[in-house]
């Protein structure tokens, strides 16, 4: 009987109905409990899956709600009153009151620190208020309940070195330290906590109301003051906790590959067995049956485990993770119903993974499964065609989303993974037939993973998603931490200004007036300058000037002459006018660097550089009384660099033209490397006692330590994944290495053997992986590629050279035994 006949009798014999079916899961039942050590792999894979996934979905269902816990306290608007004045003040919260019933107010002044552009918020705040109880917690003493007694926060405290009974004027008035305090929705707030009774007037106030958007919106102050209104966002738990479903689902996509290899592995090792069950008139939906059956019990018990083991954890790790993620924490709030949903999503992923392996091997004739031997591999030219529309499509997406649209974001992110992912295959194919100039025992190893290419490409497929998200981690977060607009200065720079300023959060530090100053006096301020850089190595010094016109006045109020800045007309909470929106600095050569301009290619025409946008007008500049502001009508528009930096340049032809002069507010300082922690110290030092303030680049050691982690995760992920597929396969090759071995294989033949084999797949996961991760960034930041020109060389090199390296070393290392029993096959 011819071997097609076979075939045709297997698809038209009947299914036998349930009993079938039956059997046919207790088969696999007892298949599962006789093969358990060989699916630890799947079984452990999963488990750690569904553990990880329920400790960070408790972790986002419980980080998600704190920032606005920190702003909003119990509540889920807040109305901010500015420009206050004490009668006024009065008058707007008694309109609150009956407006909406319950509120809360809590007011809010900065005041300088001496010698740093840091300044220490003072909260005069109830402690025991209707809504504010997220916002503030005792830690030591006792709340301040006189308007002489004040409480400090761990780090005010530490910066004066101040102890209970100490007394604190930071602010001009004396009182006594009572206790220590913090925000348990937000650890890193630093304040000092004064008793609502304080007769001090505040900047600014900030009222707690529960109410609709319809009744927050119309609300207006009576005594005319600017009012800010904020909305809590909604649900933002189950937002964050569906966020990390999604994660999960990618993390699960992971697993299923490598769980993909694991049961094409079993799949082939039951091959006689399947053959004879398709001999004996099992039909393709029976033989797929037994592996499927096999991945549902694997999830099923993966998914419990796996809870029982996330749960813990996050128990057991809650206390430690306050002081890391600044809040404290509730460990019994937790998602249930998503991790009910991880336990069906592990079902659902270990059966997806067992499908294909299933549908392959029940396909094989039963001749050739009977035989043991593995299928043709199939030819990859559909499946490179595959990737490369998948790829061409994704990268279209991005670019068309231009970093806003996301759905074409999260599109274009899934099929430049599909693409990456289906191109394995071909990859695998292309290096096995370059293979011919190697080694014998190099060229055996890439042939094979040809040969068995199914599962080979699973595993490549594994490797290249974990290392193409560290990659991508690595990518993105050094572009966060390099760029101009994601930081205030470059990590080598300081920034130093000429006065004191107070600062709210949020508000830019500088003033429309600028002192007027003796020569004496500014000989006195460059000796500082000069004194200053002398602690950092001789760094470069770029003054900073501003313009100012001549003919306005000097203003003793405020110490100074006004200068001329940049405005625009705004209308706030029914009161209408023109506001500063910065300083106007003049142009120079050193300073328009940071924006790559070239002072030869400025049109000639232009008055003004600068980065703001819409209408702009000359603020601070003689005019005829009742008319506007001038419109700056010539301006050439330039990127944003660092935040801290000046925006907004006067050209020095338009500076004389106009008959505006120049006046010193400050200096860039620009070392030659990044600057230490005792040179910040020792200027900020300087600065304090010349009566100056001095601003560095913000901390950074949060990307810092991103991108470190992504890169050891990654590496971990890889490798782990790579000694688990490598062992898989090694270890079903175990016949061909036992004829290798009987024909007079040496030990260094074997271990090339298993470290050629790891090392290809580690050194073609990692260069698809960045290969990937760098295509879709690419696209993403089209409109901004400047964001990707800081490449993470270190972390990029542990990636795609340091893993394929240990990779091979450890599969060196680990191999080598001669296998037992070599006279014949272990009977299945």
């Amino acid at each position: 009987m011819s071997q097609s006949s076979l075939i045709s009798i297997r698809k038209g014999a009947g299914d036998g109905g349930l009993a079938a079916r039956r059997a046919v899961i207790r088969w696999a039942w007892r298949l599962f409990r006789r093969e358990w050590r060989q699916q630890l792999l799947v079984l452990g894979l999963l488990t750690l899956a569904v553990a990880t996934a329920v400790f960070t979905a408790a972790s986002a269902y419980n980080l998600a709600p704190v920032p606005g816990n920190a702003e909003f306290g119990m509540v889920n608007h807040y109305l901010q009153f500015n420009a206050i004045t004490p009668e006024g003040l009065a008058q707007d919260i008694a309109f609150a009151e009956t407006q909406y019933g319950t509120i809360e107010v809590i007011g809010r002044w900065f005041v300088a620190v001496p010698g740093s552009v840091e300044s220490i918020e003072f909260r005069a705040q109830n402690p025991q208020g209707a809504y504010s109880g997220p916002m503030l917690a005792l830690l030591d003493g006792r709340y301040p309940t006189h308007a002489d007694e004040v409480a400090v926060t761990d780090d005010v405290a530490a910066t004066f070195a101040l102890g209970i009974g100490d007394p604190f004027a930071l602010d001009g008035v004396a009182r006594t330290v009572v206790g220590i305090v913090e925000n348990p929705s937000d650890l890193n707030a630093e304040f000092a906590l004064v008793s609502p009774s304080s007769d001090e007037l505040p900047q600014e106030v900030i009222i707690l109301v529960e109410a609709t958007d319809e009744q927050v919106i119309p609300f207006r102050a009576p005594s005319g003051a600017t009012t800010t209104r904020a909305r809590r966002p909604g649900n933002e738990d189950v937002v964050a906790a569906v966020g990390v479903f999604g994660s999960t689902a990618v993390t699960m996509l992971l697993i299923a590959l490598v769980a993909t290899t694991s049961f094409m592995v079993i799949a082939q090792r039951r091959l006689r067995q399947l053959g004879m069950l398709a001999a004996v008139g099992g039909t393709e939906k029976h033989l797929r049956l037994v592996t499927v059956a096999s991945g549902v019990m694997i999830g099923l018990l993966a998914g419990v485990i796996g809870v029982v083991i996330g749960l813990a954890a996050w128990l057991a790790a809650t206390p430690f993770m306050e002081p890391v993620v600044g809040f404290r924490i509730n460990p019994l709030n937790v998602p249930w119903w998503l991790i009910a949903t991880n336990i069906l999503l592990a079902i659902i992923t270990a059966s997806a993974a067992a499908w294909w392996p299933a549908r392959r091997m029940a396909r094989i004739p039963i001749i050739l499964a009977l035989s043991g031997r593995p299928p043709k591999p199939k030819p990859a030219r559909r499946s490179a065609a595959l990737a490369g529309f998948f790829i061409l499509g994704g990268v279209v997406c991005l670019v068309l989303a231009n970093q806003t649209s996301q759905l074409l974001i999260v599109i274009g992110t899934v099929a430049t993974i599909l693409g990456v992912l289906l191109i394995g295959p071909f990859v695998l194919q292309a290096v096995a037939a370059a293979a011919g100039s190697f080694p014998i025992a190099v060229r055996l190893a890439l042939r094979d993973l040809a040969r068995y290419q199914d599962r080979a490409g699973a595993a490549l497929a594994a490797i290249s998603l974990a290392l193409g998200i560290a990659a991508a981690i690595v990518i993105t977060s050094a572009a966060a931490e390099f760029t101009a607009d994601k930081g205030n200065l470059a990590e080598n720079q300081l920034l130093i200004r000429t006065g004191t300023a107070v600062q709210s959060e949020g508000d830019s530090i500088g003033g429309p007036f600028v002192p007027d100053r003796t020569p004496a006096e500014l000989d006195n301020l460059e000796a500082q300058i000069t004194r200053l850089t002398t602690v950092l190595n001789n760094a470069a010094v770029i003054p900073l000037d501003v313009a100012f016109d001549p003919a306005m006045e000097p203003d003793p109020a405020f110490g100074g002459r006004p200068t001329v800045t940049l405005g625009e007309y705004t209308d706030l909470g029914g009161i209408s006018g023109y506001r500063d929106l910065t300083l106007l600095y003049v142009a120079t050569p050193e300073l328009l660097h940071y924006y790559g301009i070239d002072v030869e290619t400025i049109d000639p025409a232009a008055e003004v550089l600068t980065v703001e946008t819409g209408e702009i007008r000359f603020i601070g500049v003689s005019r005829l009384p009742g008319t506007r502001p001038e419109l700056v009508a010539n301006f050439e528009q330039i990127s944003p660099s660092y935040s801290s930096l000046p925006g907004s340049f006067i050209t020095p032809d338009a500076l004389r033209q106009r008959g505006w002069e120049t006046a010193p507010v400050g200096w860039l300082i620009e070392a030659n490397g990044p600057l230490t922690a005792e040179q910040i110290a020792a200027a900020r030092q300087i600065a304090a006692d010349a009566g100056l303030t001095i601003e560095s680049r913000d901390h950074q050691e949060g990307l810092l330590a991103l991108r470190s982690r992504a890169t050891a995760v990654g590496l971990f992920v890889a490798l782990a994944i790579l000694a688990m597929t490598v062992g898989l396969i090694r270890n079903e090759a175990a016949g061909d290495l036992r004829t290798l071995t009987a024909a007079g294989a040496t030990s260094r033949i074997r271990r090339t053997l298993t470290a050629a084999t790891a090392g290809t797949l580690a050194l073609l996961g990692a260069v698809l992986g960045t290969a990937g991760a760098y295509v879709a960034l690419i696209a993403g930041y089209m409109s901004d590629i400047s964001a990707l020109r800081h490449v993470p060389v270190l972390n990029l090199l542990l990636i795609v050279v340091g893993i394929p390296l240990i990779a091979v070393m450890a599969g060196w290392i680990m191999a080598g035994r001669e296998p037992v029993m070599l006279s014949r096959q272990p009977i299945e």
